[in-house]
């Protein structure tokens, strides 16, 4: 029995590369837009992080401005942010988390219009939270009784000697943080504490004028000292609400003049005998504005004082944990999905 074959298979070959070429067009089309896509998603991702992280700044004080604030970043970036797109909410203190939404409905297609698809909607989330750090490191070894911290007010940070029976006891307003000594108190004036603290801790004073290693150590950590010359405090800070002068003074210039500070107890004069066990109540923020020498009145006393002014807020960088933010006025902000 003879079997009949096709004198040709050409119809058939045509077929099979016409289906080729359309699969071949959407396997092109899919990879494109999809690379289109995620370029898109990337950017979206992007102000989103940068958005939620500028609103969360203004938490958990004032949640309008928080808002305001991720949605004026999206507009400068050219997106869209609606009010509906940003939610604070509580995670460890009451308002003190952003989630910002970042979407673009209409995303172009390109290729994909050989099979009818133009357009499509591609978003993007961040969530950051503002808090108080739950250690701290780089604390400068000086100490201020609690008594006397005001924000905004100028105050001394270390005397030279004497003034309001401080020869008495030979406490000068110096601590011991990593360990005692001359050597050890300049370094951790110019390079801040390597010994993480946290509030409660207790630490030991440092006795002495100890004027050489407070001039030498605070002169080797500011910034343009080489000309004699230091930033003035508005220089580095501002009002957080130029219409609300009451709310104090924020950070806004973090150079080498911004230090970290433990706060005392108020009576810690009182007990203050040589080198003594004292325990900090908090850290704040403050400003370097003043490196006096070789003075013999009565305001800052013989040999080196250091002067210059608490902030009611600054935000810093650590990696450490955090804890729900405190009033003292040290934050940190991140990024938490």
């Amino acid at each position: 029995m003879k079997i009949k074959r096709f004198k040709s298979e050409n119809g058939v070959v045509t077929v099979i590369v016409a289906l080729s070429i359309v699969a071949l067009m959407m396997v092109t089309a899919l990879t494109i837009d999809l690379g289109s896509l995620y370029e898109e998603r990337r950017h979206l991702q992007t102000v989103a992080d940068s958005a939620a992280l500028a609103g969360v700044q203004e938490l958990p004080e004032n949640v309008p401005a928080a808002i305001n604030k991720a949605i004026e970043y999206g507009s400068k970036h050219g997106l869209t942010i609606n009010s509906s797109d940003v939610e604070v909410s509580s995670r460890l203190a009451e308002d003190d988390t952003i989630t910002v939404n970042a979407v673009n409905p209409n995303a172009e297609l390109y290729f994909a219009r050989v099979i009818g698809l133009s357009q499509t909607q591609v978003a993007a989330s961040a969530t950051a939270i503002v808090g108080s750090p739950k250690e701290y490191v780089g604390v400068v070894p000086w100490g201020v009784p609690q008594d006397i911290w005001e924000p905004g007010e100028e105050v001394v940070l270390k005397y030279g000697s004497g003034p309001d029976g401080h020869s008495i006891c030979g406490n000068f307003q110096g601590l011991a943080i990593d360990r005692s000594g001359a050597n050890e108190y300049e370094h951790d004036i110019e390079h801040g504490a390597d010994k993480p603290l946290q509030v409660g801790d207790t630490i030991d004073t440092e006795p002495g004028n100890m004027s050489g290693p407070t001039e030498d150590g605070t002169e080797a950590r500011v910034y343009n000292y080489d000309n004699f010359e230091l930033d003035d405090f508005l220089t580095l800070a501002d009002y957080i609400d130029p219409d609300n002068p009451a709310l104090g003074y924020k950070l806004i210039n973090p150079d080498s003049q911004f230090v970290l500070i433990p706060i005392l107890p108020a009576d810690v004069e009182l007990i203050l005998h040589g080198r003594s066990e004292v325990e900090i109540v908090a850290f704040a923020p403050f400003v370097i504005t003043g490196i006096h020498k070789d003075h013999w009145d009565n305001e800052f006393g013989n040999g080196t004082a250091i002067t210059g002014t608490f902030l009611s807020q600054a935000l810093i960088i650590t990696k450490g944990g955090i804890i729900p933010v405190q009033s003292e006025g040290i934050r940190v902000v991140r990024l938490i999905k």
